[in-house]
């Protein structure tokens, strides 16, 4: 079977390795955030010199917007883009908004009053 050098052999193959590439292997970010949390580009920032995904994230933060949101919108995992969003952060491009906790509240409660918020929309 003849095979079109621009063309991968195998289409997945560049889907695989390509949020190896986004996050430079790293799986983990050294700033911690959870799929709710918030980011949003910091006043002034300059994107210019951004390149790729961290780039697309850049622009979509012009407002808050959540790390689930952001993996739901670029189709790529949520790892991959906590991992880049948490590069912006520490470049100075992208802030994150404090993440509501209250050791007192526990998952039952949570769970029960968004179920309770989802019910009025």
């Amino acid at each position: 079977m003849a095979h079109d050098d621009d063309q991968p052999i195998f289409e997945e193959e560049q889907d695989f390795i390509r949020p190896f590439l986004v996050t430079s292997g790293r799986t983990t970010s050294s700033v911690e955030t959870k799929l709710e949390t918030l980011v949003q580009r910091v006043d002034g920032a300059d994107g210019s010199m951004l390149r790729f995904e961290a780039a697309r994230i850049f622009e979509m933060s012009s407002n808050s917007i959540s790390i689930a949101e952001l993996s739901a919108h670029l189709g790529m995992p949520s790892g991959v883009v906590r991992v880049a969003v948490g590069d912006l952060i520490e470049s100075g491009q992208l802030r994150a908004h404090r993440t509501v906790t209250n050791e007192s509240t526990n998952d039952i409660e949570l769970i029960s009053r968004l179920m309770a918020g989802v019910r009025r929309l």
